[in-house]
């Protein structure tokens, strides 16, 4: 029943869509990511099924997440005479809450390599269902969003936005090689193209880079040593040519993240002089308060466009740390550099190539990516899969 609900919200929640709302994408693909992952989480808990979860990192953070938001400031904004309080924060109090109970709930299923493979198969058809629809949306054959400017709305699946598609397929590819199913991988990667998205070809290099360095650890050196020539040839580029910066601009990313970790510094509310640097300015609060600082009038960045440093403003430092140490957790868990199976090596490859494009966009905060990350992170935590067949992930 659970591996079932699972396997559904992995369905609809690339594809459900909203016609007639003013988002017709994010909003409805985030309350289904929750309608299912909170499905999966109760039905584990009705059934008895949870185990201990040993990532202490996310424990910690989800838990520090109050703390921050009893830390953080308040507006003085009353509706109907009640004062609002930090109206933000709530929405995302209760996302981490669900889906924590998710992840930890994916990591208690009692799956073998055969039903794990069934999950990953699942991801790998709707991944390439969405592809195939990026494909045909470059040729403008769209009914579902209106193509506004550059490529926004077009080559965008049911996403909504290239840079958003991109790092969906990113996730899906790896395990689409682990399923030797190359024709759906390739067809992923060409839609990737297609999106002509920094991000997204970011993302999708570092997941196959990852995929091909975790087969030994003579394939991780050499890997590793490339990765660091070429970031080093493309940002010596990117820091001295102008003609560079115009081919791949950053579209005042790298201003609005500078602006974030400056908002640590400083007092963010008018008539204070508290800063809050080490708890952060509480969970939800860059979508409101960061233009309110910054630019009132500009609302095309309500996210940071990087999941890091939108977790550093609105968590601080100890949030970031304990983000990052969760993360290092999963990969501690599963890494090892003399080789990895096959089922580990495309999940953490997946995992490697969600985190470089939330580097360049907000990932974390579409209901879409969150599922599916959190089931890789799941199945990768998971002990009966780690058992399977006498070995972790043959």
């Amino acid at each position: 029943m659970i591996s079932w609900l699972l396997k559904i919200g992995l369905v609809v929640t690339p594809f459900i869509l909203a016609p007639g709302n003013d988002d017709i994408a994010r909003d409805p693909k985030m309350a289904w990511a929750l309608v299912f992952a909170l499905a999966v989480g109760l039905t584990s808990i009705y059934q008895g099924a949870l185990k201990p979860f040993k990532n202490k990192w996310a424990l910690l953070l989800v838990g520090f997440c109050l703390v921050s938001f009893y830390m953080s400031p308040g507006p003085e904004l009353k509706l109907f005479g009640v004062q609002s309080g930090r109206f933000w924060s709530w929405e995302p109090l209760y996302q981490g809450m669900v889906f924590l109970l998710f992840v930890v709930s994916v990591a208690s299923l009692k799956i073998f390599r055969d039903e794990g493979s069934k999950i990953l198969d699942v991801m790998v058809w709707c991944g390439t269902v969405m592809a195939a629809l990026v494909v045909l949306q470059a040729f403008h054959i769209d009914q579902f969003f209106e193509h506004r400017f550059g490529t926004y709305g077009n080559m965008a699946g049911t996403l909504g936005n290239p840079t958003l598609v991109g790092p969906y397929l990113t996730i899906v590819v790896p395990l689409a090689f682990y399923r030797k199913k190359f024709y759906l991988a390739a067809l992923m990667i060409l839609a990737t193209l297609l999106t002509r998205s920094d991000v997204a070809l970011v993302g999708m290099l570092a997941a196959l880079g990852a995929y091909v360095a975790f087969k030994s650890r003579k394939w991780f050196s050499s890997v590793a040593v490339l990765g660091v020539i070429v970031v080093v040839l493309v940002g010596g580029l990117y820091m001295t040519n102008p003609k560079f910066r115009q081919t791949c601009p950053d579209n005042e990313r790298f201003l609005t993240w500078t602006q974030s970790v400056q908002d640590l510094t400083v007092p963010v509310m008018n008539d204070s002089k508290k800063i809050y640097a080490i708890t952060g300015i509480g969970p939800g609060s860059f979508k409101y308060l960061f233009h309110m600082k910054h630019n009132p009038n500009n609302d095309n960045f309500l996210y940071a466009h990087n999941d890091f440093v939108q977790t550093l403003y609105e968590l601080g430092v100890v949030g970031f740390l304990l983000f990052v140490g969760a993360i290092f957790c999963v990969f501690r868990g599963s890494f090892r550099l003399r080789g990895l199976p096959p089922m580990r090596r495309a999940l953490l490859a997946s995992l490697v190539g969600a985190l470089a494009s939330a580097g360049g966009i907000f990932i974390f905060q579409i209901g879409t990516h969150i599922y599916y990350v959190l089931t890789i992170v799941g199945l990768l935590c998971n002990d009966s899969l780690k058992e399977s067949n006498g070995g972790p992930y043959v």
